[in-house]
């Protein structure tokens, strides 16, 4: 089975190093066969990157973000910037799809295992280094009623009302009662 090619990119050496080192002391504790590659410049990029199957771009923070998210509380330098501007401009060039990862240091690492994940099959899928740590932001989301907290009350009610209109039965006044009743609980 081939390592998923993965090219890590982005304009702040310091932020990539730190983020490539994180991402690929993950990668080897999951298991999963990724080969990473980091460029900070255009100058760096892989001739190949057309052949990687999947390209992160570590995006820059602004100065004020960068006081509430991380510990890299700096201006962002001009330099900075038009090296991120032509790293996205490269790729934009080569009609190459890119992911930009903001955040957190942990955030930035955590959409990259995600998309990294993403491309994976289902039989290189072994539980990432941070599944299973009781984190219920990954479980769907379950509809509540606002009054009584029954997820299938409101929905019986409209159902029922839209059913009666599209079958054409009169009892309008039924209708009317049911939904005023059900708005005054």
């Amino acid at each position: 089975m081939a390592a998923l090619k993965v090219a890590l990119l982005g304009a702040s050496r310091t932020q990539l190093s730190e983020l490539a080192a994180a991402l690929d002391e993950a990668l080897k504790a999951s298991d999963w066969q990724a080969l990473l590659v980091v460029a900070a410049d255009v100058a760096t990029l892989p001739a190949d990157l057309a052949s990687f199957g999947l390209v992160l771009l570590a995006g820059l923070q602004s100065p004020a973000s960068s006081l509430f998210l991380d510990s890299h509380a700096s201006t962002l330098e001009p330099a900075q910037e038009a090296a991120d501007q032509s790293i996205r401009a490269a790729l934009a060039h080569g009609a190459l799809a890119y992911r930009v990862l903001y955040g957190t240091p942990d955030e930035r690492l955590a959409h990259a295992l995600h998309a990294v994940q993403s491309l994976l099959t289902p039989a290189q899928i072994r539980p990432s280094p941070k599944a299973g740590s009781g984190n219920t932001k990954n479980q769907p989301w379950v509809w509540m009623c606002d009054k009584c907290s029954d997820p299938q009350c409101e929905h019986k009610l409209l159902t029922a009302l839209l059913s009666q209109r599209s079958t054409g039965k009169s009892g309008g006044n039924m209708e009317n009662k049911q939904f005023v009743s059900f708005m005054n609980r």
